[in-house]
């Protein structure tokens, strides 16, 4: 069925096009500053189809994306065994939660009320080409498809699926499995959300289906877990990992989410990120100065992502080879309780920065490997 063609709208301050987090919480936080906001969504309802894995740190819960737990954790966990190719483990865990698993469609539904009760909603509707030149902002949030084509070598396809387990398992721990076998690009993963359903997926350049049935049928002897017994949901989507775009403001228009970039590099999650963004977006046009929102958002957020990427690139330039042996390394260098101590997932950089020079001195061999690689990962557009 063909939607309806949106060509003309009331006078508001803003428009925001694209009903997903980043649209959701820019007309939330647009309209909590008084401005008339109108928000425009190409589905007949938000939270569908689900793409994220939905697992976010308690503290973006709590300071950025505004919503209470008790509402949308479906699980919490406190740790991350990180697997690599070759069987290296490395565990990285606090003594109580520090991550959620959301439901994302729920969490979009709560936003969508409270943007309802302050501003005009249009759900199953197209934008007109030629509304985008009209006089009020336009924000963009209309995801990774609208992103330019010249950042597409970092977008991947993924897919998940959530399994039942053929018996209970833990529930507190994230798995990670890195290596060329699971994923180019990225990684793969398993995140439970509860003790016997696990969400299971990856994002990569190429066989991703392949890659996941690989990832299941070896499941058990990399976790210890039970086996999949029973798949219960598909989740297919794009992970974005190329950083933050240099213009977020062009004329009207103005770029906010995915659509921005604004994904983390090394993860590429992003529901903490765009809703810092969101909120830099409402300072910037309650002051009546789009041009301040660039300027707010690369100020929070700019130096961690470049910092990030650069560690992405890093991580995509390791065959499977010299990655187990830099885990094996830094797993004998005290890595694992430098991390579970002062470790975000929020704020990577800071942990890589006090890392580095542990790296540097007690195991300088390993860092002469890298050095060619960090500075070949400099190169790279």
């Amino acid at each position: 069925m063909t939607k309806p063609l949106v060509s003309h709208l009331p006078h508001h301050d803003v428009v925001v096009v694209g009903g997903g987090p980043a649209g959701l919480q820019s007309a939330r936080f647009l309209a909590g500053k008084g401005l008339s906001v109108v928000l425009l969504e190409e589905h007949p309802s938000v939270g569908f189809p689900q793409h994220c894995t939905g697992l976010v740190s308690l503290e973006g819960l709590a300071r950025h994306i505004l919503v209470s737990d008790r509402k949308v954790v479906v699980n919490r966990v406190r740790g991350a065994w990180f697997i690599g190719p070759g069987g290296v483990r490395l565990l990285v865990e606090r003594s109580e939660p520090v991550a959620a698993v959301v439901d994302r469609p729920l969490l979009e539904q709560l936003l969508l009320d409270e943007v309802a009760r302050r501003a005009e909603v249009i759900l199953g509707a197209r934008v007109q080409p030629e509304l985008l030149g009209a006089d009020s902002p336009v924000v963009v949030a209309a995801g990774v498809s609208s992103l330019a084509r010249s950042r597409r070598d970092y977008v991947l396809p993924a897919l998940q699926f959530d399994y039942q387990l053929s018996q209970s398992c833990g529930c507190d721990h994230v798995y990670v499995f890195l290596g060329s076998q699971f994923s180019r690009g990225l990684f793969a993963w398993a995140v439970p959300l509860s003790e016997r359903v696990y969400r299971v997926g990856l994002a990569s350049k190429g066989n991703v289906l392949l890659r996941l049935e690989l990832l299941l049928k070896r499941l058990h002897s990399l976790t210890g877990c039970a086996k999949p017994e029973r798949r219960l949901a598909v989740y297919g989507g794009a992970v974005y990992t190329g950083g933050m775009l240099d213009r977020l403001v062009r004329g009207n228009t103005i770029l906010v989410g995915d659509a921005a970039g604004q994904t983390k590099p090394t993860t590429g999650g992003g529901l903490v990120y765009l809703s810092i963004a969101a909120r830099k977006l409402a300072e910037a046009l309650s002051a009546g100065e789009a041009g301040l929102y660039e300027r707010l958002v690369k100020r929070e957020l700019g130096a961690e992502m470049r910092a990030q990427l650069l560690l992405r690139k890093l991580l995509n330039s390791l065959d499977d080879k010299f990655l187990e042996e830099m885990m094996l390394r830094v797993k004998k260098l005290g890595f694992e309780e430098l991390a579970s101590r002062e470790g975000s997932m929020d704020r990577q950089a800071a942990l890589v920065l006090k890392a580095a020079p542990s790296l540097l001195f007690r195991s300088p061999s390993l860092a002469l490997s890298l050095l060619p690689k960090l500075l070949q990962s400099l190169l790279v557009p």
